[in-house]
């Protein structure tokens, strides 16, 4: 299948909080963005991969990849808003309209769950974004994002594709116990995109500290694709130790 009008985008910044320099941050000898674009690449959608990030250390790290570094504004509140400006300079043509927006935070998502998404966009103007079903120590951790979706099946399977009615940090929907963890990667119509960073922030969104919201809100169809994979989130030094045990088995 080919993805010729597609391009992958991974947003890096340098001023992360919780772990200072995150990016730089060195895992069996790379650089934790590093392993993040090279597990783009073996995605083999064969596409370009943009790393947008503020940082010339970053660009630097994506060029050794042979993969492509543009440099973006240090006032982005969102990896959106970052992404969109490193296609307005690297494609103001507009050839690209499609996009598989991975975190520059999660070295390990899978070529699989990559294609998976780009399936779904590659027919439909809309955001399509994986979920996980959520283990019991997640349900009530307001770190873990949840999401409740409509699915054609009662019990949905890996695969399975339905759509995003809400997310938040509380553990809903009541008394179902199907809690879906939402993971952070987002397959974007270009259209969809431009549309989405024109809109102001939401009210549910201030309220949960949540952008996808803004994207409901707005009437945008988030498809939802169900998944058994987990990739690993760096957020905290038990999060990194987490992936460092993965990469050294």
């Amino acid at each position: 299948m080919s993805y010729k009008n597609f391009a992958i985008l991974i947003p890096s910044r340098i001023g992360s909080t919780r772990l200072k320099n995150k990016a730089l941050i060195e895992i069996d000898k790379k650089p934790l963005i590093e392993h993040v674009i090279r597990g783009a690449i073996k995605s083999d959608l064969k596409v370009p991969i943009i790393v947008a990030t503020d940082t010339k250390d970053i660009i630097d790290i994506a060029e050794r990849c042979g993969q492509i570094g543009i440099l973006t504004s240090k006032d982005h509140e969102s990896g959106s808003d970052r992404i969109n400006e490193a296609l307005k300079k690297f494609d103001p043509q507009k050839k690209i309209n499609k996009i598989i927006h991975l975190q520059g935070d999660l070295p390990n998502v899978s070529k699989k769950l990559i294609i998976s998404l780009a399936n779904i966009i590659k027919s439909n103007k809309c955001i399509a974004t994986p979920v996980v079903k959520a283990d019991k120590n997640e349900i009530f951790d307001e770190n873990i994002v949840k999401c409740v979706a409509s699915f054609e099946s009662l019990k949905p399977k890996a695969g399975e594709i339905g759509n995003a009615l809400y997310f938040s940090r509380l553990p809903i929907p009541w008394g179902d116990p199907n809690k879906w963890h939402h993971l952070g990667i987002y397959a974007w119509d270009r259209t969809i995109l431009e549309k989405y960073i024109k809109l102001k922030p939401s009210n549910l969104e201030m309220s949960e500290k949540l952008e996808q919201l803004r994207a409901l809100e707005a009437g945008i169809n988030i498809k939802i694709l169900v998944t058994t994979e987990k990739p690993i989130g760096i957020d905290t030094i038990e999060d990194l130790n987490k992936f460092k045990q993965s990469v050294l088995k």
